[in-house]
């Protein structure tokens, strides 16, 4: 029984510390899942805030940590860097400056990596004021002014101005007045423009940076203003403070009896807003004046009153004064041995300050010296890392270089073998193509031209033995003739083809008339028409070509020999030409007998495609495969269009001469 009681209360324990870790922050952190849910972390960010500045540090670290992990997790780069902003203020509380130095440079890192200008500048005044508390004023001035860069990037005017009042306060820290003074010049200027609250204050320190260092008239003319500013802005507290700079310009002067009437309202204002130190150090100035003016008893109740209270606030640089002037008192009444009691107090008391002093600097000094070493022993263990890692780079790279070099190596083979390959391949497929052209060549001679020629022999061994007449002479003259005819287009398109077949054919392009060529042709055909009965008709309009001048007349003869073939009698071939664009088109129209759909893709294809004519007429089938080469050659194209029964068209594009 005492053991289930036991493991209850122990669970009981787990769950509450549980629900307890899940409470530092108002914010349910199980719900941040992702990224969207950054306005929840923004949140939880707030309640980070609040519990430093209410000193629960513990808790604030706890929440810190768990808001990392869940930074990390959604990868949240600006709320990691305000997380690490906040880590920074906590281990500053905590005195580990090493610690809060880590943080706030984490900070600046999401930060830079993001561009976000406002949480540089948020991380810089932090470390200022960090700084400034420690009395590292130089090292204050570093961040505010980089702070500055920032602000001024963002264009921020709000915030310029409080930077250039702390700017102004640290620069007076460091005795630098006409740098100080700038820069109150520049806060009230922009306060001024933005109609900004608290111009009262900034011209309230620049009256007081004036007084200190003997410009009594300009602090003069600055504060009636200054305290108007601070009166219509209801700011109670920098009312009694104008009052009291306006005293003490009073007193520089020797007029008590103003300084008195200002301190006088000072102490009145002041204890408005418990504004301790104003009060009593109003008390002890009047007990001042009151000595001035000889009126003893009263300095010495002012003076006393200003004192206990003093030491009560620990108050230690206003007590040497009120021991200072205690003194005076006492040694003006003559009153001897109290004048040695005080100054006995004011060199007992200052002698502590000035161990306190050296005891702090020392302090300082050391915490500086181990931070430095400590920066140190990180920037050996960063350089010792960083040449590790250059060793090991220098590792990879030449390692890196011998693969690449073996690759290159690699490659240079493999192109090598691939060209040698591809050149075997190529003058494997010349000399293919060479013995086809070689094969169909000496199958055209063998078979189209040696009847040709055998026909011819006959007839002239006919002729050589007389075994012929006259009249069987006559008859017989034509043929020889159209077979002559056809032996010269024979031997004509033999001749292009095989150079189009080695790419030995280049154009030369010159400006002429087609019409020229055409008459040629139309003559050289006629006797050929006229005995199929075909009409040879020339349409053509003014035709001016830009191209090879013999190639096209080539393909004119091929094109109407082709037409001829394939005509009956009663048919005609027409010639006709248009102007289209930049070019002419010219087309060959006949009346033949057309050719099947299914056999037009065939005519101008590799493989040679070839029909008898309507008389037999045997041909090659390379007459329209070197019409095509010839055109193309030229920039042109050739298109045909057919009907069976109605004819064919024929028609070459060939750009016209400029």
């Amino acid at each position: 029984m005492n053991n289930i009681v036991l493991t209850y209360l122990t669970l009981l324990l787990m769950s509450f510390s549980m629900f307890s870790q899940n409470q530092v922050s108002g914010v349910d952190l199980s719900k941040i899942k992702t990224l969207k849910d950054s306005l929840s972390f923004d949140n939880a960010v707030r309640d980070l805030r609040e519990l430093i500045a209410e000193e629960q540090l513990d808790r604030a670290q706890t929440l810190s940590n768990q808001l990392v992990t869940i930074g990390n997790t959604i990868k949240y780069k600006k709320g990691l860097g305000l997380v690490y902003k906040e880590k920074g203020v906590i281990r500053n509380k905590q005195n580990n400056t090493i610690a809060s130095d880590k943080n706030f440079l984490k900070a600046t890192s999401y930060f830079q990596d993001i561009d976000y200008l406002e949480g540089l500048a948020i991380v810089c005044n932090e470390r200022f004021i960090i700084e400034q508390s420690k009395g590292n004023f130089e090292k204050g001035a570093d961040y505010l002014l980089e702070a500055k860069l920032y602000r001024e990037q963002l264009k921020d005017s709000i915030g310029l101005s409080s930077i250039y009042n702390n700017l102004a306060i640290i620069y007076k820290e460091l005795k630098n007045i006409t740098s100080s003074e700038e820069y109150y010049i520049k806060s009230i200027t922009l306060r001024r423009q933005l109609k900004l609250k608290g111009l009262g204050l900034v011209m309230n320190n620049l009256a007081l940076l004036y007084t200190e260092n003997g410009n009594l008239s300009k602090a003069k003319s600055l504060l009636p203003e200054a305290l108007k500013i601070n009166k219509q802005e209801n700011d109670i507290r920098h009312t009694a403070q104008s009052y009291s700079i306006m005293a003490k310009v009073a007193l520089y002067n020797e007029n008590y009896q103003t300084a008195k009437k200002y301190y006088d309202t000072t102490l009145c204002v002041a204890s408005q807003t418990n504004f301790k130190l104003l009060v009593i150090n109003a008390k002890q100035q009047l007990g001042i004046i009151a000595l001035k003016e000889r009126e003893f008893n009263k300095a010495e109740e002012l003076l006393k009153i200003s004192r206990d209270e003093f030491s009560k606030v620990n108050a230690v640089p206003l007590l040497l004064k009120n021991y200072m002037f205690s003194f005076k008192l006492d040694s003006t009444r003559g009153n001897l041995l109290s004048a040695i009691h005080w100054q006995k107090k004011y060199q007992k008391l200052l002698d502590e300050r000035m161990s306190d002093i050296t005891a702090k600097k020392v302090e300082k000094t050391k915490s500086q010296y181990e931070a430095e070493l400590e920066q140190l022993k990180l920037i050996e263990a960063q350089q010792e890392r960083e040449r590790e890692t250059k060793a090991k780079l220098f590792q990879f790279r030449l390692i890196a270089y011998i693969a690449i070099v073996a690759v290159l190596v690699i490659l240079t083979f493999l192109i090598l073998i691939i060209r040698t390959r591809n050149e075997r391949k190529r003058l494997i497929t010349m000399l293919d193509n060479s013995n086809k052209v070689k094969n169909k060549l000496f199958s055209i001679i063998a078979h189209d031209l040696k009847n040709e020629i055998n026909g011819l022999e006959g007839s002239l061994n006919l002729l050589k033995e007389n075994s012929i007449s006259e009249k069987e002479f006559k008859e017989i003259v034509p043929l020889l003739a159209s077979g002559t005819h056809q032996t010269s287009i024979l031997l004509h398109n033999l001749l292009n083809w095989s150079k189009s077949q080695l790419k030995e054919l280049n154009a030369n392009p010159t400006t002429f008339d087609i019409s020229e060529v055409i008459c040629d042709k139309f003559t050289f055909f006629e006797q050929k028409a006229q005995k199929k009965n075909i009409k040879l008709i020339n349409n053509l309009n003014p035709t001016i070509i830009y191209a090879d001048k013999d190639m096209f007349a080539i393909v004119a003869q091929n094109l109407i020999a082709n037409a001829i073939k394939f005509c009956n009698s009663g048919d005609s071939i027409a010639l006709l030409s248009e102007e289209k664009d930049d070019l002419f088109e010219i087309c060959f129209k006949d009346t033949g007998i057309g050719i099947d759909p299914n056999h037009i893709h065939k005519l101008f294809a590799e493989d040679t495609y070839t029909t008898p004519g309507t008389q037999n007429e045997s041909g090659t089938g390379l007459g329209l495969k070197i019409c095509k080469e010839l055109i193309e050659l030229n920039q042109g194209k050739i298109e045909v269009k057919s009907t069976p029964g109605s004819g064919s068209i024929f028609c070459i594009s060939l750009p016209k001469a400029a």
